[in-house]
Formats: C-alpha cells, sequence, structure tokens
C-alpha cells in the first residue's frame, strides 16, 4: 500500500515552484506589453537631443524611486527596504502595463509579496489610500493653475471650460478626499454594504490619517507625480520647441486621465489623450505628438524592466517566512476604525 503520509517539505517545495512559474509568466506578460514602446524607442532618440533624453530617463527613474518611497509607506511600513523593494517594483510594473493598472498595480505589488494574503477589505483599503495621495499632488496642481489661467495667467489658455472647469473638479475631488468619513451607526442602510464597499471609506479615513501624521515618505507620492510630468517637459526639449510650461502641466494633468481607461498600458488612449490635450491647450500639434512619444516610450519602457526585475526577485517572498510562521505582514498599519488616528501618529521604520 502506497505511504500516504503528507510531505510538507515537498509541499512547500511544490508551492514555491508554482510560484516561480506564475511570476515569470507575468514577467512575460509585462515585458510583451512593453514592446511596442520599446521598439520604438531607438528611432526617437535618433532625432532627438541625446542629453535632454538622459535627462528624461534621470526623471523618470527618480518618479520611480518616489513610487517605491510611497508604496513602502502604505503597504509595508514595517517591512525592511530590501524586502520590500521588489514588490515595489512589481507595483510600479502593473500600474503602468496593466489596464487600469492605477488601481489594480498597487494590489498586485503588494498581493504576491505577501505570504499570508490579507483580505479583499485590507487590500482596498490601503488600495483607496494610494490612489488618493498619489492623485492629490496632481489635483492640487490641476486646481491651482487653473484657477491662475482663468484670472490671466500668462501662457495659456483663458477660456473657463479649459481651465476653470477642471480647476473645479479638482477641487471636489480635494474636498472629497478631506471629508471625514462617518461612522457607521447601527440600523443604518450603509450596515447593508458590502465589506468592500466599507473598505473603501476606510482607505479615505487611512489618507487622512497618514497625511496628518507627516511622515517624510510622503514625498514620494509628490516625487511620483512631479518627475514624471517633468519627464514630458524634457521630452520637449529634446525636440527643440517648449511650449510654455502652464500649457505642458495642463496638457499633462488633463490628457493622463485617459490612463483610467481599461486599455493594457494606455497605447494609443494616453498618447492621443495627451496630445489632444496639449494641442487643445495651445501646443504644437508636431511637437507634442513627438515629445509625448518619447516620454511614453521612456515611462512604459522603464516600468517594464523595473516591473520585470521585480518579478525575477522571487526569492523576497520566502524571506517573510521564519520556521514555517509568517514573520511580517504587508500592507499599512493595520487601522481599524477605532484606532485609525491613534496608529497614525505611532512609528514606522524610516
Amino acid at each position: 500500500m502506497p505511504d500516504e503520509t503528507p510531505n510538507p517539505a515537498a509541499d512547500r517545495q511544490s508551492r514555491r515552484w508554482a510560484r516561480r512559474g506564475a511570476m515569470a509568466a507575468i514577467a512575460a506578460v509585462l515585458a510583451f506589453l512593453g514592446a511596442p514602446a520599446l521598439a520604438g524607442v531607438p528611432a526617437r532618440l535618433v532625432r532627438g537631443c541625446g542629453v535632454w533624453i538622459a535627462g528624461a530617463i534621470i526623471l523618470e527613474l527618480l518618479s520611480a524611486v518616489g513610487f517605491v518611497v510611497f508604496f513602502k509607506l502604505v503597504f509595508a511600513a514595517p517591512i525592511s527596504w530590501r524586502r520590500s523593494m521588489p514588490a515595489a517594483l512589481r507595483a510600479l510594473g502593473a500600474s503602468t502595463i496593466l489596464p487600469a493598472g492605477g488601481l489594480i498595480g498597487p494590489t498586485v505589488g503588494a498581493w504576491s509579496a505577501s505570504t499570508e494574503k490579507p483580505s479583499v477589505a485590507q487590500l482596498t483599503r490601503s488600495t483607496v489610500t494610494f490612489v488618493i495621495i498619489t492623485n492629490a499632488p496632481a489635483a492640487i496642481a490641476l486646481a491651482m493653475l487653473g484657477t491662475l489661467l482663468w484670472l490671466g495667467l500668462p501662457g495659456g489658455p483663458h477660456d473657463p471650460a479649459l481651465t476653470l472647469l477642471p480647476a473645479s473638479l479638482a477641487a471636489a475631488f480635494l474636498a472629497r478626499s478631506a471629508t471625514p468619513h462617518p461612522a457607521r451607526a447601527p440600523g443604518t442602510l450603509r450596515q447593508t454594504l458590502t465589506k468592500s464597499t466599507s473598505a473603501v471609506g476606510d482607505g479615505v479615513s487611512e489618507a487622512r490619517a497618514l497625511v496628518g501624521a507627516r511622515n517624510w515618505k510622503l514625498t514620494g507620492a509628490v516625487a511620483y507625480f512631479a518627475f514624471d510630468s517633468a519627464v514630458l517637459w524634457a521630452a520637449f526639449h529634446a525636440y527643440g520647441h517648449t511650449p510654455p510650461i502652464p500649457v505642458i502641466a495642463m496638457g499633462y494633468l488633463i490628457g493622463s486621465l485617459a490612463g483610467a481607461l481599461p486599455i493594457p498600458a494606455g497605447l494609443g488612449a494616453v498618447d492621443g489623450g495627451l496630445i489632444g490635450a496639449l494641442a487643445l491647450y495651445g501646443a504644437p500639434i508636431a511637437p507634442a505628438a513627438a515629445a509625448v512619444l518619447l516620454y511614453r516610450g521612456i515611462s512604459l519602457a522603464l516600468a517594464a524592466a523595473l516591473g520585470t526585475l521585480g518579478w525575477m526577485r522571487s526569492g523576497t517572498d520566502r524571506s517573510l517566512r521564519v520556521g514555517g510562521r509568517p514573520r511580517r505582514r504587508f500592507g499599512a498599519a493595520r487601522m481599524t476604525r477605532r484606532a485609525a488616528p491613534e496608529v497614525a501618529t505611532a512609528p514606522v521604520e524610516s
């Protein structure tokens, strides 16, 4: 009669190879989706100024550093930098390449690196926190710049539909994000909502708590936005025709909204959205198209390369488990509804 005694070592080895196979498959998908951008980069490099193109690459790398720093704050506060960085790179690649990656990319990174998988509610809460804070710098810039252009700031259009309207929508987003999430009193209709829906409100509260804690890693969210937008500015310089900064900034802020569409890497949608928005705000269409293609080639190529590197670091998963027991959990500080204000002031690893 065959021996049916469970073999824990063999089971762990099987799961380990299964994880490696899944990671290799995802890395291949990231590389495949980033191939169109990589294929077009050499031709654009020949036509552009090498110094400005090199500067654009450095700016995009600084943007990636900002993403990694802020990912650690939200999803991996108790984890060392060495262990959290591969997960952050996976999240960066997924956020840039996958359809609607801004919503699912951070979740992919956190899930892939966690030995003890968090619940859907926990992932939703932390992802909402991440999305709100990473979009807040862009919303602040849009609200301020749109208002200034409407008031007569030179270097851009002054039509209320192009200035005051987007500024008002950005201000509404900021106001809603800053509004405290109301308590769920017994017997109200809110109690009938799903746990995931409740986690969205908890994510808003967690975002407010993290901002209130004023951790230095919040600068990562600002760097992620600021350096990425500066890549487009450098791309214009690479081709010798640079519109006023307000035109580039408004075109970037409005055109980037196409990234919310569920299209892999936003191919076509983001490119067309950026070119159209830049032309709408006064940039010549030919230099705008060249700058956008260079910007997109750099951002997609680097994200695909860094994301693939993160997936190749499969050993990170095993380092989170010691003696068969979870060593540390991934995720933001575990904020319960009662403890959120207190956790916001708790010290985290620098």
